[in-house]
Order: C-alpha cells, then sequence, then structure tokens
C-alpha cells in the first residue's frame, strides 16, 4: 500500500450478514488535505459516491467508529481513523411521505365495526384467533406495515 493511498472498511449496519466494503481513498480524490484532516462529511459523501446502490444520499446516513457518532464538522484524526479502520453505515429513519387521509365513508364503517363488534362477543373462538393476533409482536409489525399512517398515530399505537 502506498503511502498516499487509505484503506477504510465500511459496514453497512442494516445488513449485518453481509461482508465489509473495502474502500480505497487515493488522496487525490480529497484535493490537497491529508486524508486525515478531512471531514466526516466528505467521508460521506464518498462512501455514498462509491456505494450508490446501498447509500443514496449522504444526508441521510450517520457513521459510527469505536462506538461513536461521528459529527460532519469533524475531521477523520479527530475520531482517531487511520487506515484500516472500519466505519459503520447507519442509515436515518426515512422521512414517511406527507399522506391525505382518504375520505371515510363513515356510514361503512359504522357497519364494520358493528360485524367486528358482534363477531367478538358471539363467538369465543373468533375473540380467541383475533387477540392470539394481536398479542404476537411479529403480526402487529405486519398490521402496522400494512397500514399506511399507523406507524405515525399515538393513538392506535397508545
Amino acid at each position: 500500500m502506498s503511502l498516499c493511498e487509505w484503506h477504510i472498511a465500511v459496514k453497512l449496519a442494516e445488513q449485518p450478514l453481509a461482508p465489509k466494503s473495502i474502500l480505497r481513498l487515493p488522496e487525490t480524490e480529497l484535493g490537497e488535505c491529508p486524508l486525515g484532516g478531512c471531514s466526516i462529511s466528505q467521508l460521506k459523501q464518498l462512501i455514498t459516491g462509491k456505494l450508490q446502490e446501498s447509500v443514496p444520499d449522504p444526508e441521510l446516513i450517520d457513521l459510527i467508529y469505536c462506538g461513536r457518532k461521528l459529527r460532519d464538522d469533524q475531521t477523520l484524526d479527530f475520531y482517531g481513523i487511520q487506515s484500516g479502520s472500519t466505519v459503520h453505515v447507519l442509515r436515518k429513519s426515512w422521512p414517511e411521505p406527507d399522506q391525505k387521509p382518504e375520505p371515510v365513508d363513515k356510514v361503512a364503517a359504522v357497519r364494520e365495526f358493528r360485524v367486528l363488534h358482534t363477531a367478538l362477543h358471539s363467538s369465543p373462538a373468533y375473540r380467541d384467533a383475533v387477540f392470539k393476533m394481536l398479542g404476537n409482536k411479529e403480526s402487529l409489525d405486519q398490521i402496522i406495515v400494512a397500514t399506511p399512517g399507523l406507524s405515525s398515530d399515538p393513538v392506535a399505537l397508545g
């Protein structure tokens, strides 16, 4: 390895079984500053440039090194990052698009709630199946994912 080239291992946190990606960072990619003096924001841009499929935007990731979240305004030297170090990439939470709720047919909704209410009170087997499903974390997660806006509804998730 030449003195003007660094190797940084990048590990995507959302893909724990995937191997690390080794990025070669020649000194010329960062202009005149030595690699240790480059900022974390510059490193994010390099990572997103080299891993465009997995990391599309530097603003949507956080970098972690030795258990510390790296601040964009600090340098690699500040955190002690050297050639051969492993930097972990975490995606920030994706913002949910603003959704306009569809108009609700209140008559149809009341009818559906009556049917559900009647079924829960008249059939112990149905009631047990519903409560078993609602008690299962995986089932709840599937319901939350399948229902737009449910994850941001504090009353529903209470």
